[in-house]
């Protein structure tokens, strides 16, 4: 799905409108008018913002799924500081190739 049509979904199921969403982020109501119709520049900077006032990851406004890294990296998380894992680093020698 695109940018715009997550949006979209995010903002109805927020209750929010464009009004409060350029209130909350300080970002133009018509820059973010411009990406629900699917056009405008999209600066990386604003869609940050735009992610943290919606309370989503960047992953999730852009493609509409969760982030598939952050989910990992917190199960990884939670098992490391649940003390039932050992890590173990090994230095791997490679041959070179003549």
């Amino acid at each position: 799905m695109s940018l715009n049509k997550n949006l979209q979904i995010i903002l109805k199921q927020k209750n929010w409108n464009l009004s409060r969403l350029a209130k909350e982020t300080g970002i133009n109501k018509s820059t973010l008018h411009a990406w629900t119709v699917g056009r405008g520049n999209i600066k990386l900077e604003y869609l940050r913002k735009v992610a943290v006032a919606l309370e989503v990851s960047v992953h999730k406004l852009a493609y509409g799924e969760p982030d598939p890294f952050e989910e990992v990296s917190e199960e990884i998380l939670n098992e490391i500081f649940s003390g039932d894992v050992r890590v173990t680093l090994h230095r791997i020698e490679r041959r070179r190739a003549k």
